[in-house]
């Protein structure tokens, strides 16, 4: 059974096609140099991966054959990694949800 959620203008809306990632500006989905995971249009030059994505059976997104990522803490925020960048990184998962207007 996929998840669902009610997206509103601040949702990051991504759709995966032929194992790459787009969000609802046309930026690819990718991991950087630094093992981010971002999005822009064009990648930036030396991105690790910008294809490899796919959903697992229980829903979330995987990249190659791991769907572990890493959220690290910068400041008052977290970025996203595919690898651990030091001791403010912890393990997790992203789950992938079927958007609809609420």
């Amino acid at each position: 059974m996929q998840m669902v959620a009610c997206s509103s203008d601040s949702t990051l809306s991504i759709t995966l096609a032929n194992g790459v990632l787009k969000d609802a500006q046309g930026r690819t989905g990718y991991i950087a140099a630094n093992y981010q995971f971002q999005f822009d249009d064009p990648p930036q030059a030396g991105a690790i991966y910008t294809a490899g994505w796919s959903v697992c059976g229980n829903g979330s997104l995987a990249l190659g054959g791991s769907n572990v990522f890493y959220q690290c803490l910068s400041g008052s925020f977290y970025n996203l990694y595919s690898e651990t960048i030091g001791a403010q990184c912890e393990a997790v998962t992203i789950n992938a949800l079927q958007l609809v207007t609420c």
